[in-house]
C-alpha cells in the first residue's frame, strides 16, 4: 500500500536518513501494548506505587537482571539480530528509561526552586 501523508518540515529532516525504515518506525509507534517481559517496566511501577521520597527517587537504579537484559538486547541490536519481539522490549525499556529520567530531573528541578 502506498500513503501519501503531509507532515512538518522539520519532521521530514528528522525522517529522512530513515527512509528505509519507516514502515518499521510507524509501527513500532503505532504498537499499543508494553512488552509482556519487560523487568524494567515491571520494577519501576512496583517502585513507583511505593510512593518513594524524592531522595530514593534520585538513587533508583534497575536491578542487575533488568541491566543485565538491556546490556543483552543491546548487544544483539548491534549485531542486527534482534526478533521483533525483543526490538519491542529494547523499545520499551528506553522509554521507561526516558521516563525515570524525565521523574528524576523534576524531583532536582523541585529542589533547586525551593532552595
Amino acid at each position: 500500500m502506498q500513503l501519501t501523508i503531509e507532515i512538518p518540515d522539520q519532521l521530514a529532516l528528522q525522517l529522512e536518513p530513515e527512509r528505509e525504515r519507516l514502515a518499521e518506525i510507524i509501527a513500532r509507534g503505532l504498537r499499543r501494548t508494553w512488552a509482556a517481559s519487560s523487568t524494567l517496566r515491571r520494577e519501576v511501577i512496583s517502585f513507583l506505587a511505593r510512593r518513594p521520597s524524592g531522595d530514593e527517587i534520585i538513587a533508583f537504579r534497575p536491578s542487575e537482571a533488568a541491566a543485565a537484559r538491556a546490556q543483552e538486547l543491546l548487544g544483539r541490536n548491534s549485531a542486527g539480530a534482534l526478533t521483533p519481539a525483543e526490538a519491542d522490549e529494547l523499545d520499551e525499556m528506553c522509554e521507561v528509561d526516558r521516563f525515570v529520567s524525565l521523574i528524576k530531573a523534576e524531583v532536582l528541578a523541585q529542589r533547586s526552586v525551593a532552595a
